[in-house]
């Protein structure tokens, strides 16, 4: 089995990318900055720049954060350089992702955060990414002030999301195209099941699916699928992210033959010895389950951040320094190319990276 010492040689060996993957992100490649139609509601994605038509979101990574954790910085400090500085480091760093063969990311960070939606806004026009914004409730709510929930019922819950579904967010127009729940552990608290109630309402009344933050080693999903089904949503518009942090193919198996996707965004975290499973059997649980005919119920990802990018060097997150220096590109430099070794093919992996984010965020 490959170490990992040896899978990051190798990688760095082969030049970060894998052939195959480049081939799949230029054919997939779009340009977010123009044809951008009035289309019908069916298969329409929202975007922070307007509605696409979901067959042009293409190379899609859909669990990242580009400004989570503004709340522990004040807030784009100026001593930093302020909110420009931060608008210019992200730019920089998507044009990488882009020029990579990325044209969409899902950022997955709703208001109790501190989404900053204009911030959004800015840096998907300046830097040409497709960038869909989410509605939602974190719940694991950071210690700060000025987070309050903006109701304490499953109806209103399910109201405040539509809202930003349909109207927009903070007043702007720019609206959510995927509603987002963070659930801590194995089972949901009492406020956890209502969000996913209210998630499961708000999705059924827009067509607009849903992501969830699971305990995936506890075999959380079971927990949630009890609920979700319960509220009558379709399986097909569910995502357990984070799915990777199990390696009990069991269960993997048991959620996508209920009908659920899987979001495989931690595998980058299975190369520290801190984390497990490993990064080798994350990987191979990714190539059993396409084997297995399920290449059409995964998502990869990285669930990234930018929001501590301008934090000193001794303090920055421990996940940054797991992350090749340009961030967010450890799937395609890395991850697809040991996929590729592991046997999974072209069209898989086309599958996974464009086919799946088109069919999921397409409104139903």
């Amino acid at each position: 089995m490959t170490t990992r010492r040896e899978f990051l040689s190798r990688a760095t060996a082969a030049g970060f990318v894998g052939a195959a993957c480049l081939r799949i992100a230029r054919a997939a490649k779009v340009d977010a900055s123009k044809d951008r139609p009035k289309v019908a509601r069916a298969g329409v994605v929202e975007t922070v720049l307007g509605p696409i038509d979901a067959s042009k979101l293409g190379f899609a990574l859909p669990h990242e954060h580009v400004a989570e954790g503004a709340y522990y910085l004040g807030k784009w400090p100026k001593a930093w350089g302020g909110r420009a500085e931060f608008v210019a480091k992200a730019v920089e760093k998507l044009k990488l992702i882009r020029a990579a063969g990325v044209s969409t990311i899902v950022d997955l960070t709703p208001y109790d955060v501190w989404r900053d939606i204009r911030f959004l806004e800015e840096v998907s026009r300046k830097s040409g990414i497709n960038m869909i914004a989410c509605t939602g409730q974190r719940f694991f709510l950071p210690k700060v002030s000025g987070v309050s929930m903006p109701a304490l019922t499953i109806e209103g819950l399910a109201e405040f999301f539509q809202k930003e579904i349909a109207q927009g967010i903070d007043g702007t127009g720019i609206k959510a195209g995927v509603i987002k729940i963070g659930i801590v552990a194995k089972t949901p608290t009492t406020l956890e099941e209502m969000g996913l109630r209210a998630a499961a309402r708000a999705s059924r009344a827009t067509g607009v699916p849903i992501r969830i933050h699971t305990d995936a080693a506890n075999r959380a999903g079971d927990n949630h699928a009890v609920i979700l089904e319960d509220e009558g949503v379709n399986p097909a518009r569910v995502s357990f992210d984070h799915s990777d942090d199990s390696g009990d193919m069991d269960y993997l198996l048991d959620l996508v033959r209920r009908g659920y996707s899987l979001g495989m965004d931690h595998v980058h975290r299975g190369i520290s010895s801190d984390f497990k499973p490993p990064f080798e059997r994350r990987a191979e649980c990714l190539k059993l389950l396409v084997g297995a005919g399920f290449a059409e119920k995964i998502f990869l990802s990285q669930d990234s951040e930018f929001g501590g990018s301008l934090l000193p060097e001794d303090a920055k997150e421990w996940r940054d320094k797991l992350d090749p220096p340009e961030g967010m590109l450890f799937t395609i430099r890395k991850l697809i190319p040991y996929l590729e070794r592991l046997g999974v093919r072209d069209q898989e992996i086309r599958t996974i990276t464009v086919d799946n984010p088109k069919r999921f965020f397409g409104r139903s």
